[in-house]
């Protein structure tokens, strides 16, 4: 069972402690798992704070890491408790954490000295800036986004941090930590590990003419599996420091299963490299059959490794899990399951009479040894054989060790009684498995002290601004009469593309949006935007951690707005953005009276959207190209349409190719304008994305006021917003 780590760490997911000694016995390096709170998996088995102590031992026992899931973006008045959390096990040895919250990983930086802390695909990292960022606040590896290339995750690993990448499982439509959809069609939180997967159901595709582009009964949004067997060499070659398999969700026999097959390969490929054997590369078809047949969706794919997006990545038509043989899950059973697994030790016994007893036991590289309270006598009658010694000393009983081959050295004279040959073995097995414990305890070093910023500097404020976000022509045109020092015009989506191409002057008072997700094909885009605007526009719109990592290098020092994706739950988090962001928009998932506590004191520089179509997910994915419409520009609005008929609006970002999917009706709060956290807010934020000039004017009247110089009134509009048309999102009951 010992295992010294060679080419990259096999990390293996448990959802109860079932998994984890399977993965174990199945030949993992690394376990990741849960505790009892704060995981983006709450509805899995996760494991009690004294289960997880107990995992810790055996995987270090075993020479294995222990990871734990700290995933979710975390309240306020729960930060404490989860630091509190991973301190007890951090100091039982906990290796290291997989955080998404920004404030979680400042506190544990803090309270944890030297703890590994890894940044969540939940972070949606995809740029060597936002590696920069992280790196910066103390992470030593990152778990890129999942839709990102080979070549793109290799750039983040040259920023000088570990790259843990995903090798097989199930796959989400959307950018991990930029789903919203389940959190506002459900009611439950994909930030909080209640992803009720609304992207497994029936879609129909309308195109922006209203042709029916796929049927009602597709599953447009519902992806294949991963498993990148095919191209293990390419993934080994390219230095990944970490293969991670995806399933806490899934049953032990899945977990061990699908380790025990990767921790083949890997260790075939090392054995091909080591001899210098150059023939082809290939997969056993028992074992391609074996994984399709453990919980997969009809289908796998390498995932997005070797390509953007397309048809290919997709379920259309069957989204669930096909189920497993049960011929196939009792042998994984028999195999890593029915039995715990235990380390194959050696020992030596010396019971000689007039001497104490002893007894060494020997794994790798290290020995131990014990020897007994009371001499040896010699046997009056019944003297010990070798083979009575052998049989009681070999009872290991429960323990984690089974002893292979035992030595014995006795004269036919000793005796000695059964219960101190059985109070000699326990102490052995016990001195053995502290000293091997402490010899994997990971090191406590001393954290490097993070970098001392300042706040970012917020506007000043006399009263409370207003912040219209247009994306359309006619969009401008509406708001136009309401622009003020009070008011300030965002440029978004097409109407930004035309500024760009020169269409749309932008004016010196505007702020410009940047793309929902930046990744390093937009980088020679982003400086040239940069560029172009700086000093024509007031400020900009920022949606990624890479985003603003990119205008605080370039020594920018205009105002940054950073977007309520950039999530900031706790102060803690806040804290840090404030560095960052001369403000920020407030976070979409919590009530309004969550809003006024968190951040009482500190509203003045916070944002508060008022109104406007919640980008439900940000995807890599395309409707359009699903549909075989995909021609690299001409971005328009296309539909998805549910079991129900409602639709809900897809914009096509054809020039940074990826697709944001709104909300069938927008977020509204002209009801609750007198609500503290409305009348707290230094600023106010109305976003339109689908809305023509009249249903434009109509909500800048029902929330501003009527314009002195509009046309319309926007009376209808208003009336239809009134009843009912809209929703409140989270703000009268946090998300779940």
């Amino acid at each position: 069972m010992e295992r010294k780590l060679r080419g990259p760490e096999l990390l293996a997911p448990a959802g109860s402690f079932a998994s984890f000694l399977g993965c174990i016995a199945a030949g993992a390096d690394a376990v990741y798992l849960g505790g009892p709170k704060f995981g983006a998996r709450a509805y899995a088995q996760n494991l009690s704070e004294e289960e997880f102590g107990e995992a810790i031992r055996i995987a270090h026992l075993f020479g294995r890491k222990l990871y734990m899931t700290v995933n979710v973006l975390t309240r306020q008045e729960e930060l404490s408790a989860c630091v509190e959390m991973v301190q007890r096990l951090w100091e039982q040895g906990l290796d290291g954490v997989i955080v998404q919250d920004l404030g979680v990983l400042t506190a544990l930086h803090d309270a944890c000295p030297g703890l590994l802390l890894h940044a969540s695909t939940q972070m949606s990292v995809t740029s060597p800036e936002e590696a920069r960022l992280l790196k910066s606040r103390g992470v030593s590896r990152i778990v890129p986004a999942r839709e990102l290339s080979l070549p793109e995750m290799e750039a983040i690993r040259a920023e000088g941090v570990e790259i843990e990448c995903f090798i097989h499982g199930a796959m989400c439509y959307c950018y991990s930590g930029r789903c919203l959809m389940s959190s506002f069609l459900g009611g439950r939180s994909g930030n909080r590990g209640r992803c009720a997967g609304t992207c497994r159901l029936p879609y129909g595709v309308i195109d922006p003419a209203g042709g029916q582009e796929l049927a009602d009964g597709s599953y447009p949004l519902s992806m294949k599996d991963m498993c990148v067997l095919d191209i293990l060499p390419q993934l080994m070659d390219a230095g990944i420091d970490s293969f991670k398999i995806e399933g806490r969700m899934k049953r032990p026999e899945y977990a061990a299963g699908t380790t025990a097959i990767y921790r083949r390969y890997i260790d075939r490929y090392l054995e091909k490299k080591r001899t210098g054997d150059t023939s082809p590369w290939k997969i056993d078809p028992e074992d391609r059959r074996s994984l399709l047949s453990l919980y997969i969706r009809t289908d796998l794919s390498t995932g997005y490794y070797e390509r953007r997006n397309g048809r290919e990545l997709v379920t259309l038509t069957q989204p669930g899990y096909a189920g497993a043989e049960e011929p196939l899950l009792e042998k994984i059973r028999k195999a890593y399951l029915d039995e715990k697994p235990r380390i194959p030790v050696t020992g030596r016994a010396v019971v000689l009479p007039g001497k104490r007893a002893s007894l060494s036991l020997t794994f790798g590289e290290t020995t131990v040894t014990t020897t007994s309270a009371q001499e040896v006598s010699p046997a009056k009658s019944r003297p010990l054989t070798e083979e009575n010694i052998r049989e009681k000393l070999g009872q290991t009983g429960d323990s984690d060790f089974v002893l292979q081959d035992l030595s014995v050295t006795t004269d036919g004279t000793a005796f000695f009684p059964v219960g101190a040959l059985k109070e000699l073995r326990r102490d052995a097995v016990e001195a053995l498995s502290k000293e091997l414990f402490e010899k994997t305890r990971p090191a406590r070093e001393k954290s490097l002290p993070l970098p001392v910023r300042n706040k970012k500097e917020a506007p000043a404020f006399s009263a409370q601004h207003t912040y219209l976000l247009v994306s359309t022509k006619e969009q401008l045109l509406a708001a136009k009469p309401y622009l003020s020092p009070a008011c300030t015009l965002i440029l978004d989506g097409p109407l930004l593309e035309a500024a760009e191409d020169g269409r749309c002057q932008v004016e010196p008072d505007w702020i410009l949006a940047l793309p929902q997700i930046y990744r390093q094909s937009d980088a020679a885009w982003l400086r040239e935007f940069y560029k172009k605007f700086t000093g024509k526009c007031s400020g900009f719109l920022a949606r990624t951690l890479g985003e603003i990592e990119f205008l605080d290098e370039t020594g920018y020092d205009g105002l940054v707005m950073g977007d309520s994706c950039l999530y900031a739950w706790n102060r803690t988090a806040a804290d840090l953005l404030e560095t960052y962001t001369s403000l920020e928009v407030l976070p979409l998932e919590l009530s309004g009276r969550e809003l006024a506590e968190t951040y009482r004191g500190r509203m003045s520089r916070k944002v508060l959207p008022v109104y406007g179509r919640v980008p439900m997910m940000v995807t890599a994915g395309c409707v359009k190209k699903t549909c075989g419409r995909c021609t690299g520009k001409e971005d328009g609005i296309w539909f998805l349409e549910d079991r129900k008929g409602v639709r809900f609006p897809v914009r096509t970002v054809c020039r940074h190719c990826h697709n944001i999917l709104y909300n069938s009706v927008p977020l509204s709060l002209h009801r609750h304008l007198d609500d503290p956290a409305v009348q707290d807010a230094g600023a106010l934020l109305l976003s339109f994305t689908t809305e023509d000039q009249t249903m434009t004017e109509g909500v800048l009247s029902l929330f501003l006021g009527p314009a002195a110089d509009a046309q319309s009134s926007g009376t209808a509009n208003q009336c239809a917003l009134r009843d009912g048309a809209f929703t409140t999102g989270h703000f009268r009951k946090g998300a779940l």
